[in-house]
């Protein structure tokens, strides 16, 4: 029987992070899904149930970006983040994001790369995964294309585009 592996990465692990979700999921999804959250340390390891693999952090990118990739789906379930990077890290390793409705988590991922579900609907984020893992809807080249959108030189120049449209603006209004 093939295991899919659902992961999870954060720093500093806790409620506004979804570490709650993460062992609710663990009681809801079957055998065939293996929960893997990185960034744990020994106090989160004892919230933990024994059918989730806790990594402790990592601080080499090539071991992190590995772990990212071997993964059938990344899931996201902070409740509090304005851009959180492990969307964009996940996409860019080939790996389809599933995150909660909220901050910047939706603006990261788009109908090539992973699904948004409502905040704290646990049940629409397991039928989410449920449904990544089996129909398989996403493929590793469509994430890396839309995580290359996301280039610093690309939004760099956006960025400057953007500030000149607005002075440009302001100078028409005097």
């Amino acid at each position: 029987m093939k295991k899919y592996m659902v992961l999870g990465v954060a720093f500093g692990w806790g409620k506004r992070k979804g570490l709650d979700v993460f062992i609710e999921l663990a009681k809801m999804l079957g055998n065939e899904y293996q929960i893997v959250l990185v960034g744990t340390d020994e106090q989160i390891d004892k919230l933990l149930p024994d059918n989730i693999v806790s990594i402790h952090r990592t601080q080499n990118k090539k071991e992190l970006a590995e772990i990212y990739t071997a993964a059938d789906v990344f899931v996201n379930p902070s409740r509090e983040d304005n851009y959180p990077t492990v969307n964009m890290e996940a996409i860019a390793c080939g790996t389809p994001v599933v995150t909660f409705d909220t901050g910047g988590s939706p603006e990261e991922v788009d109908p090539t790369c992973g699904g948004v579900v409502s905040c704290d609907d646990v049940e629409a984020l397991k039928l989410e995964i449920i449904r990544i893992c089996n129909e398989k809807p996403f493929c590793k080249e469509g994430c890396v294309a839309h995580a290359a959108a996301f280039n610093k030189d690309i939004k760099y120049k956006q960025y400057i585009g953007l500030y000149q449209s607005i002075i440009e603006s302001e100078e028409q209004k005097r």
